[in-house]
Protein backbone atom coordinates (compact mmCIF):
# COMPACT_ATOMS: atom_id res chain seq x y z
CA UNK A 1 0.00 0.00 0.00
CA UNK A 2 1.21 3.26 -0.87
CA UNK A 3 1.25 6.50 1.16
CA UNK A 4 -2.09 8.74 1.53
CA UNK A 5 -1.18 12.22 2.81
CA UNK A 6 -5.51 12.35 3.38
CA UNK A 7 -5.53 9.88 6.19
CA UNK A 8 -2.48 10.79 7.45
CA UNK A 9 -4.26 13.70 7.75
CA UNK A 10 -7.30 12.36 9.63
CA UNK A 11 -5.66 9.72 11.47
CA UNK A 12 -2.68 12.56 13.29
CA UNK A 13 -5.75 14.00 15.62
CA UNK A 14 -6.90 11.00 16.65
CA UNK A 15 -3.81 9.69 17.88
CA UNK A 16 -3.06 13.05 19.31
CA UNK A 17 -6.41 12.50 21.19
CA UNK A 18 -4.49 9.05 22.66
CA UNK A 19 -1.70 10.58 23.17
CA UNK A 20 -3.00 13.03 25.66
CA UNK A 21 -5.23 10.49 27.32
CA UNK A 22 -2.28 8.78 27.62
CA UNK A 23 0.01 11.01 28.81
CA UNK A 24 0.36 14.83 30.59
CA UNK A 25 1.69 14.99 26.96
CA UNK A 26 2.95 18.63 25.92
CA UNK A 27 4.71 19.93 23.09
CA UNK A 28 7.32 23.16 23.09
CA UNK A 29 8.11 24.91 19.86
CA UNK A 30 6.11 24.40 16.84
CA UNK A 31 5.93 27.49 15.61
CA UNK A 32 9.80 26.39 14.47
CA UNK A 33 8.72 24.09 11.91
CA UNK A 34 9.43 25.01 8.75
CA UNK A 35 7.30 25.29 5.33
CA UNK A 36 8.49 22.60 2.49
CA UNK A 37 10.65 19.62 2.50
CA UNK A 38 13.11 19.30 5.70
CA UNK A 39 14.65 16.20 7.42
CA UNK A 40 12.94 16.03 10.62
CA UNK A 41 15.67 14.48 13.50
CA UNK A 42 14.90 12.95 16.77
CA UNK A 43 16.34 10.53 19.59
CA UNK A 44 14.45 7.70 19.87
CA UNK A 45 14.15 5.45 23.35
CA UNK A 46 10.62 4.08 22.60
CA UNK A 47 7.96 2.49 19.97
CA UNK A 48 6.02 5.32 20.72
CA UNK A 49 8.40 8.23 19.32
CA UNK A 50 7.13 8.48 15.72
CA UNK A 51 3.71 8.99 16.50
CA UNK A 52 4.94 11.18 19.26
CA UNK A 53 6.84 13.44 16.72
CA UNK A 54 3.89 12.63 14.17
CA UNK A 55 1.15 14.61 16.48
CA UNK A 56 4.12 17.52 17.73
CA UNK A 57 3.84 18.40 14.23
CA UNK A 58 0.32 18.30 13.38
CA UNK A 59 -1.67 17.56 10.26
CA UNK A 60 -0.72 20.40 8.17
CA UNK A 61 2.09 18.94 6.43
CA UNK A 62 2.87 15.44 5.05
CA UNK A 63 5.43 13.40 7.09
CA UNK A 64 7.36 10.33 5.79
CA UNK A 65 9.14 8.11 7.74
CA UNK A 66 12.04 5.60 7.68
CA UNK A 67 11.16 2.38 9.31
CA UNK A 68 13.16 -0.81 9.95
CA UNK A 69 12.10 -3.80 6.76
CA UNK A 70 11.20 -5.58 9.73
CA UNK A 71 7.95 -3.91 10.44
CA UNK A 72 6.82 -4.59 6.94
CA UNK A 73 6.70 -8.30 7.76
CA UNK A 74 4.14 -7.79 10.27
CA UNK A 75 1.23 -8.49 8.12
CA UNK A 76 -1.71 -6.28 9.55
CA UNK A 77 0.83 -3.79 10.20
CA UNK A 78 2.77 -3.08 7.15
CA UNK A 79 -0.40 -1.76 5.42
CA UNK A 80 -1.24 0.65 7.85
CA UNK A 81 1.94 2.16 8.17
CA UNK A 82 2.58 2.51 4.49
CA UNK A 83 -0.39 4.14 4.51
CA UNK A 84 0.54 6.62 7.38
CA UNK A 85 3.87 7.68 5.63
CA UNK A 86 6.33 4.61 6.40
CA UNK A 87 8.67 3.09 4.09
CA UNK A 88 10.94 0.18 4.87
CA UNK A 89 14.97 0.64 5.29
CA UNK A 90 17.23 -2.22 5.72
CA UNK A 91 19.46 -1.11 8.39
CA UNK A 92 22.42 -3.74 7.66
CA UNK A 93 22.85 -2.62 4.14
CA UNK A 94 23.24 0.46 2.22
CA UNK A 95 19.87 0.45 1.31
CA UNK A 96 19.92 2.64 -2.21
CA UNK A 97 16.10 1.96 -2.59
CA UNK A 98 15.75 3.72 1.13
CA UNK A 99 18.13 6.37 -0.04
CA UNK A 100 16.11 7.48 -3.55
CA UNK A 101 12.87 7.41 -1.65
CA UNK A 102 14.48 9.76 1.01
CA UNK A 103 16.00 12.35 -1.26
CA UNK A 104 12.68 12.38 -3.63
CA UNK A 105 10.56 12.37 -0.62
CA UNK A 106 12.38 15.94 0.93
CA UNK A 107 12.50 17.00 -2.79
CA UNK A 108 9.30 16.95 -3.56
CA UNK A 109 8.32 19.07 0.35
CA UNK A 110 7.66 16.26 2.30
CA UNK A 111 8.94 16.28 5.96
CA UNK A 112 10.87 13.36 6.68
CA UNK A 113 11.41 11.80 10.27
CA UNK A 114 14.50 9.87 10.61
CA UNK A 115 16.24 8.74 13.54
CA UNK A 116 19.89 8.98 13.55
CA UNK A 117 20.48 6.48 16.03
CA UNK A 118 18.18 3.69 14.67
CA UNK A 119 17.27 1.17 17.48
CA UNK A 120 15.62 2.20 20.63
CA UNK A 121 18.66 0.40 22.82
CA UNK A 122 20.97 3.48 23.54
CA UNK A 123 21.53 6.25 25.55
CA UNK A 124 23.06 10.21 24.64
CA UNK A 125 26.66 10.12 23.60
CA UNK A 126 26.40 6.52 21.95
CA UNK A 127 27.69 6.17 18.41
CA UNK A 128 25.13 7.76 15.58
CA UNK A 129 24.46 6.44 12.27
CA UNK A 130 25.34 8.76 9.38
CA UNK A 131 22.15 8.20 7.08
CA UNK A 132 20.37 11.53 7.99
CA UNK A 133 23.50 13.85 7.89
CA UNK A 134 23.90 11.94 4.23
CA UNK A 135 20.31 12.78 3.52
CA UNK A 136 20.07 16.10 4.68
CA UNK A 137 23.70 17.31 2.98
CA UNK A 138 22.56 16.01 -0.23
CA UNK A 139 19.13 17.85 -0.70
CA UNK A 140 20.36 21.08 1.40
CA UNK A 141 17.16 21.09 3.29
CA UNK A 142 16.70 22.38 6.69
CA UNK A 143 17.05 20.28 9.54
CA UNK A 144 14.47 20.19 12.44
CA UNK A 145 15.85 18.62 15.66
CA UNK A 146 13.03 17.10 17.89
CA UNK A 147 14.33 15.81 21.53
CA UNK A 148 11.13 13.57 22.84
CA UNK A 149 11.07 12.62 26.56
CA UNK A 150 12.93 9.29 27.72
CA UNK A 151 11.29 6.92 30.10
CA UNK A 152 7.49 7.60 29.24
CA UNK A 153 5.13 6.12 31.39
CA UNK A 154 1.28 6.30 31.49
CA UNK A 155 0.28 9.35 32.51
CA UNK A 156 3.54 10.53 33.28
CA UNK A 157 4.76 14.18 32.16
CA UNK A 158 5.80 13.60 27.94
CA UNK A 159 7.34 16.76 26.19
CA UNK A 160 8.23 16.72 22.67
CA UNK A 161 10.64 19.96 21.66
CA UNK A 162 10.86 21.17 18.69
CA UNK A 163 13.91 22.62 17.98
CA UNK A 164 14.74 25.86 15.33
CA UNK A 165 15.34 24.40 12.10
CA UNK A 166 19.08 24.43 10.46
CA UNK A 167 21.34 24.18 7.27
CA UNK A 168 23.17 21.62 7.33
CA UNK A 169 27.14 22.17 5.40
CA UNK A 170 27.47 20.74 2.04
CA UNK A 171 29.58 17.60 2.98
CA UNK A 172 30.45 14.45 1.07
CA UNK A 173 32.98 12.29 2.92
CA UNK A 174 31.98 9.47 5.23
CA UNK A 175 33.62 10.87 8.05
CA UNK A 176 31.97 14.51 7.30
CA UNK A 177 28.65 12.60 7.71
CA UNK A 178 30.34 11.30 11.14
CA UNK A 179 30.48 14.67 12.06
CA UNK A 180 27.49 15.98 11.11
CA UNK A 181 25.29 13.42 12.12
CA UNK A 182 26.95 13.87 15.85
CA UNK A 183 26.36 17.28 15.58
CA UNK A 184 22.81 16.70 14.54
CA UNK A 185 22.48 14.61 17.70
CA UNK A 186 24.06 17.11 19.96
CA UNK A 187 21.38 19.85 19.12
CA UNK A 188 18.46 17.01 19.86
CA UNK A 189 19.72 16.66 23.15
CA UNK A 190 20.30 20.43 23.97
CA UNK A 191 17.06 21.06 23.65
CA UNK A 192 16.21 18.81 26.84
CA UNK A 193 17.29 22.48 28.58
CA UNK A 194 13.52 23.66 26.67
CA UNK A 195 11.55 21.62 29.24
Amino acid sequence: MKFHPKFQAIAIPIVSLYDHLKYHYHVIGRENIPEGGCVVIANHTQWADPVLVATAMGNKYPIVAMAKKELFAIKPLAPLISALGAFPVDRGTADIGAIKTALKSVKEGKKLLIFPEGTTKHKEGDAVKEGAAMIAARTGAPVLPIYISENKKFRSKVYVVIGEPFQPEKVRSKESYGRLAEDMMKRVYGLKERI
